[in-house]
């Protein structure tokens, strides 16, 4: 089944908010590169029908600026509407009416982990799960103990190999570059330790709120969406050791060995916010104890990174739209004249639209006195060509190949660092929209305080 590729497209989630934005434009990707070349059968509860189903696709494609005649047309021939009951197996059989040919089809869901099973279930009941797949979106479980229990729950219907956990964040072509800069420029690897770095930090900030998916988000909270996973996995590409052998195989392990010694999230090192009207959005409980906004330190227990902090922020209805991963190196000789260094040597990776790498250093002001100013030399390359993470990780998924998707181990390590930090039920302090966070963010803030992302 390893080798194998799929040839049915089971796309549980069709007319949710995710795949509106990101699935939709990937599926057409797919389609237009001849990678998507099989059934594709849309899921959703109500009974829409299959023209409602092309249409919202259209919107999508049409929205996101990437829609093109010739490939939409052959989407939609491709495309097909079921409605199901998750907690009814009978309802299943009609996906297998529509892929009754499908050998190896390969089911996607983007739904609320608490469907995870059903789902999983009912496929296999179908007649859907021998020699199929399985792509989970992420949080996978809700806290350590219940990733473990979701695992072993699913190895009824799906064998592990068969089940890839997705985390789109592993598909960005700038979290790849992190990790390529680091190989091909032994400059910087050369002082990339505790002995030259003073602290990483890493701010994911979004300048929208919840809107759309308050429901789902008011259960989860900023920790579990996007620090757990998205932003862990980029500490593990900024601090991992560098694997001898080539090939994402050897990239995996050694993500997941540095997340074995990254050290619990200690309560007084997370400052978890809310902003203000959060509680006035459809889906959310008035009384409502999740955060919208996250600041952590963590530290790592490697020889590396000994004593070294890791800062990451993030959070909705912020000042801008941004992410940034910064190092910052400790500071320069002390024979300068100057008590009041500017904030550079630092180097910063922008991981989001733009391929921007950023290398931030002190220059020698003009006149007699040393002192200095600060400059930046941006490196920055097109994306228009690079493939979408969806694209990507979806493509490779139905050619059977799991290297970009993160493992279990992998997963239960991320819970294992945030678990003991959220069940503390710190408190959670108010914030303004289009601020900065919370005050109190500032409280485990890196010396010179946070580096706030411009757009």
């Amino acid at each position: 089944m390893e080798s194998s590729r799929s040839d049915a497209f089971i796309f549980f989630g069709a007319t949710g908010d995710l795949a509106f934005k990101q699935i939709w434009p990937a599926l057409q990707a797919l389609v237009k590169a001849g990678r998507l070349d099989m059934p594709i059968v849309a899921i959703g509860r109500k009974d829409i029908g299959v023209e409602a189903i092309r249409e919202k696709a259209k919107q999508s494609l049409e929205e996101s600026k990437t829609f093109d005649g010739a490939a939409f047309e052959k989407l939609s021939k491709q495309v097909s509407y079921v409605a199901v009951d998750y907690g009814d197996p009978k309802t299943f059989d009609a996906i297998k009416k529509v892929i009754s040919a499908a050998k190896h089809p390969l089911g996607y869901v983007a739904l609320p982990p608490d469907v995870y099973e059903k789902v999983a279930a009912n496929l296999a009941k179908a007649g859907l799960a021998k020699e199929g797949r399985l792509v989970l979106e992420k949080p996978f479980g809700h806290d350590a103990k219940s990733a473990k229990a979701l695992s072993e729950t699913l190895y009824a219907s799906f064998p592990e190999e068969a089940i890839f956990r997705i985390d789109h964040y592993l598909g960005k072509e700038q979290v790849e570059n992190i990790v390529y800069f680091r190989a091909a420029n032994p400059l910087f690897e050369a002082t990339w330790s505790g002995d030259y770095v003073a602290c990483v930090e890493i701010t994911m900030a979004e300048s929208f709120g919840v809107k759309g998916r308050a429901e789902f988000y008011d259960g989860v909270g900023a920790v579990r969406d996007v620090v757990q996973n998205h932003l862990l996995e980029v500490v593990t590409c900024l601090a991992m050791e560098l694997p001898a052998e080539r090939g994402h195989s050897a990239l995996r392990e050694a993500r997941t060995k540095l997340l074995a010694r990254v050290k619990e999230l200690r309560s007084e090192d997370l400052v978890r916010g809310q902003v203000r009207g959060y509680r006035d959005e459809k889906g959310v409980a008035k009384d409502s104890n999740t955060e919208t906004f996250a600041a952590l330190r963590l530290f790592i227990d490697t020889p590396r990174w000994k004593d070294v902090p890791f800062f990451i922020r993030t959070g909705k209805a912020l000042a801008v739209t941004a992410t940034d991963a910064t190092v910052r190196w400790k500071g320069g000789h002390p024979v300068f004249e100057d008590d009041n260094a500017p904030p550079a040597n630092t180097l910063r990776f922008r991981l989001g639209s733009d391929n921007v790498i950023a290398l931030a250093a002190n220059m020698k002001k003009p006149g007699e006195s040393m002192v200095g100013e600060a400059s930046e030399l941006v490196l920055r390359r097109s994306s228009a060509g690079d493939m979408k993470p969806y694209e990507r990780l979806l493509g490779d998924a139905i050619d059977g190949d799991a290297t970009m998707y993160a493992r279990r181990d992998t997963v239960e390590e991320t819970w294992r660092v945030v678990d003991a930090a959220l069940k503390a039920n710190t408190p959670v302090h108010p914030y303004d929209e289009g601020s900065w966070g919370p005050e109190e963010a500032h409280r485990i803030a890196p010396e010179g305080g946070w580096t706030n992302p411009r757009k």
